[in-house]
């Protein structure tokens, strides 16, 4: 069983799944893949030359290929290990070869969605989709997803079903707005009186505080 299998709870189903488009990968190996083939070129130049540093030019170029496929793998590894994720529930991202970093988005706290593509994005097919929650971490950007407007629209179809089967089963589909407690009730003319006379008696109130308090009171009905 892969990370991302184990982090799904029991019965969460994977509606869509996806990683980062393939041009984030180019972008990341431009450099060593020129290492690659101009190593291999050299190679195959001196390879095919009968002169008497021919070994060293060959093993320079075998060197420089070698050099371009170290540098690649780490930067494939990485494109091939960040996965997108939308499940009944939720909106996962991993990333990471051997330190994992997981992030998600219950569909129950999704605000809005917001999708955006550069020109060469929408030439190409890929864009960035920012997912507005309720959470404490406010937004979750997924960049350079390949179809994006596949992707929004698995995630919004999986949020409306998610809010559905809440509604069915009685639950709040999102968080749940703060109850104002209830004003306390107004105390009666005569509870008020009554306290009021019990302070004179007791002495904690003067005889002029008492017919203050006690007009005050009758002016208030």
């Amino acid at each position: 069983m892969g990370y991302v299998e184990e982090m799904l709870a029991e019965e969460e189903a994977v509606i869509h799944r996806t990683r980062r488009h393939w041009v984030v990968l180019l972008r990341s190996v431009a450099g060593a893949l020129f290492l690659l083939g101009l190593g291999a070129l050299v190679a195959v130049l001196f390879g095919l030359e009968r002169w008497e540093g021919m070994a060293i030019g060959l093993w320079a170029g075998v060197g420089l290929a070698a050099l371009g496929l170290l540098l690649a793998l780490p930067a494939w590894l990485r494109w091939k290990t960040e996965v997108y994720l939308v499940t009944d529930r939720r909106v996962i991202q991993v990333e990471g070869i051997l330190h994992k970093r997981a992030l998600d988005s219950s569909l129950a706290k999704v605000n809005d969605v917001r999708l955006s593509q550069s020109l060469s994005g929408r030439v190409l097919g890929y864009g960035t989709l920012e997912i507005i929650t309720a959470s404490e971490s406010g937004i979750n950007r997924l960049d350079d997803l390949p179809r994006p407007m596949a992707f929004k629209k698995a995630m919004m179809a999986a949020a409306d079903a998610f809010a559905s089967r809440s509604a069915l089963r009685g639950e709040p589909a999102g968080p749940a707005d703060p109850v104002e407690a209830p004003p306390p009730a107004r105390r009666g003319v005569a509870d008020r009186l009554a306290e009021l006379d019990e302070l004179r008696r007791r002495g904690l109130v003067s005889e002029e505080e008492h017919r203050a308090k006690r007009a005050a009171i009758l002016d208030e009905v």
